[in-house]
């Protein structure tokens, strides 16, 4: 039985789960080789000269530059949805693999970690071939749309073999100090469990946030705002949503933090979110997948905020700026 070779905690997906984490920063970052959800194959693989122009754009330097000095990392739950067909069988299960940050690292209930120091990794080393790299601006932030192909062979278990080919799309935008991303992907699963052929269908969804924390609250007299952009994902749906984010401190002097997400035709929120203790330059509330934020202040001047969202409905990344 297919279902019994892979088990409900099925490894295959975890392990995506795991081994999936920044493949597009990476890619807009430091290069690779080139592979959204619910897309046809991606095109050709961009030339070597493609890749050195995107990785030579002064904007692309700029955020190689924010992730070598980045100490803080936040990162929603990865959601994906898997099935199999196989011996006249047929397999589906949605997966969720929550983690918890602690400064520049986080990681998994079963023990899978990212740490900060991933962002600077080579996509070729992680078997990425990058079929697109656009550079955009958007509300004040520059902004990246990636997109390539990852293929992941696991044998971890006697008698399965599995192989993954999802195509990864990230949505990301950075400002001076902080970098956040939505990251979708989708594709064949092949291989062969216990000797019986199988073939089905991967998808996934995870948003982040990183970059160079304050470290310290806001202060001063007075209130201070700060506004941005928001990248979201249903949390079933694994498709694009794009939205804006308010950060408040009502009183600096006794601050207490405010966020609120506008994605148009989706209500995005939870109660919690509109009063958060700060503590270091950071404010949380929640249980991750019920109604959780989290975010810190970036920058020597707490110029920018950046933080994630991982609700029952949706998840997603958010970056903003201090109005003057």
């Amino acid at each position: 039985m297919i279902g019994r070779g892979l088990d409900a905690r099925w490894f295959m997906g975890m392990k995506i789960l795991g081994g999936l984490a920044f493949v597009a920063l990476t890619l807009a970052a430091c290069g690779g080789g080139g592979g959204g959800s619910g897309v046809a194959p991606p095109p050709a693989v961009l030339s070597d000269t493609e890749l050195a122009e995107v990785r030579s754009d002064e904007r692309v330097v700029r955020l190689g530059e924010i992730l070598g000095r980045a100490d803080a990392l936040l990162l929603t739950s990865a959601r994906a949805r898997y099935s199999l067909e196989g011996g006249g069988e047929t397999l589906a299960e949605d997966l969720v693999d929550a983690f918890s940050c602690t400064g520049a690292r986080c990681e998994a209930a079963d023990g899978t970690a990212i740490s900060v120091t991933d962002l600077t990794g080579s996509a070729a080393d992680l078997g990425v071939r990058l079929s697109e790299a656009a550079l955009a601006t958007r509300g004040g932030f520059d902004a990246t749309t990636t997109r390539g192909r990852l293929d992941i062979t696991d044998e971890s278990e006697e008698g399965v073999r599995v192989i993954a080919a999802p195509t990864v799309e990230s949505y990301g935008f950075w400002g001076a100090h902080g970098y956040a991303a939505l990251e979708l992907g989708e594709g064949p699963l092949t291989g062969e469990v216990e000797g019986t052929a199988v073939s089905g269908r991967f998808a996934f969804a995870r948003a982040y946030a990183a970059g160079a924390a304050s470290g310290s609250n806001p202060a001063g007299t007075g209130s201070a705002t700060w506004s941005g952009i928001v990248e979201a994902s249903p949390a079933g749906a694994f498709a694009r949503l794009q939205g804006t984010v308010t950060v408040t401190i009502a009183d600096l002097s006794r601050p207490r933090v405010g966020v609120s997400v506008s994605v148009p035709g989706h209500s995005v929120g939870a109660p919690g979110w509109a009063d958060m203790p700060l503590l270091m330059g950071r404010f949380s509330t929640g249980t991750m997948g019920s109604d959780y934020l989290e975010g810190d202040f970036h920058g020597p001047g707490h110029e920018e905020a950046w933080g994630v969202f991982d609700t029952q409905e949706y998840l997603g990344a958010f970056g903003a700026k201090r109005a003057p």
